[in-house]
């Protein structure tokens, strides 16, 4: 046989076994299944419930209330009530109104009252770029006496940290949150959640709440302040 013959066998054997591939190829990838990707996450949507409810308040290095007026209740005796307790505990802890902050441009504080433990203030801000928290807490009791400084410190947050907590408020709608519901407890704690963007004002304040987003949200702010290693899980309420 002669070598051109060899190599011509060669040759259709070549193309035939390449053609009995791709037949083969072609067929598993259709009786395959359809591969579904996972879906990435779209942050950029955290955001999207503002303004929502708030009310425009300008803010004044002269701003002396800290919460608007009718921002607390819709009934006049209910709101002077709330007002006077929370900010008497505002102003224990030396806190200002958040319109009366012109550093920040974005801010958030949550005021933990609790009927018989000590008083916290957890207050997270933006300036620019750069973001920051401040955690008081007083020694007296939430619901009836402040008392006076029993830890003061403040630091940077990093930007995935403030992230978080703008998804944690998305999640809540915080922004279209009435500002008050229909539960009444007593002996529990007030969860209010204070929160100042782009000349608006907001506020949040629920009863012990044990579940939700809303709840997620403030105790996200807890365990960034690092209470929630020293405060026994009973006083978590």
């Amino acid at each position: 046989m002669s070598t051109t013959r060899i190599l011509i066998k060669l040759g259709v054997a070549l193309v035939t076994f390449t053609i009995g591939v791709s037949v083969t190829a072609i067929y598993w990838f259709y009786r395959l299944p359809d591969v579904v990707l996972p879906e990435v996450a779209k942050v950029d949507q955290r955001y999207s419930c503002f303004p929502g409810l708030s009310v425009r308040v300008l803010k004044s290095s002269n701003q002396r209330d800290f919460f608007p007026g009718g921002a607390l209740s819709e009934t006049i005796r209910s709101a002077r009530f709330r007002n006077g307790w929370y900010s008497g505990q505002l102003e224990a802890m030396n806190e200002l109104p958040l319109a009366a902050l012109a550093n920040e441009d974005e801010s958030y504080r949550f005021l933990w009252l609790r009927a018989f433990h000590k008083p916290v203030a957890i207050h997270v801000w933006r300036t620019g770029m750069r973001h920051f928290i401040v955690v008081k807490r007083l020694n007296g009791r939430g619901g009836y006496d402040p008392g006076r400084f029993d830890l003061y410190w403040s630091h940077s947050l990093s930007e995935n940290e403030w992230d978080s907590f703008m998804l944690h408020l998305e999640h809540s709608q915080y922004w279209l949150m009435p500002t008050e519901d229909d539960r009444i407890m007593f002996d529990g704690a007030q969860w209010i959640l204070e929160g100042y963007r782009e000349g608006r004002y907001h506020i949040v304040d629920r009863q012990s709440p044990d579940t939700g987003a809303y709840h997620d949200a403030c105790m996200y702010l807890l365990r960034q302040s690092g209470l929630l290693a020293e405060i026994p899980a009973k006083e978590v309420y």
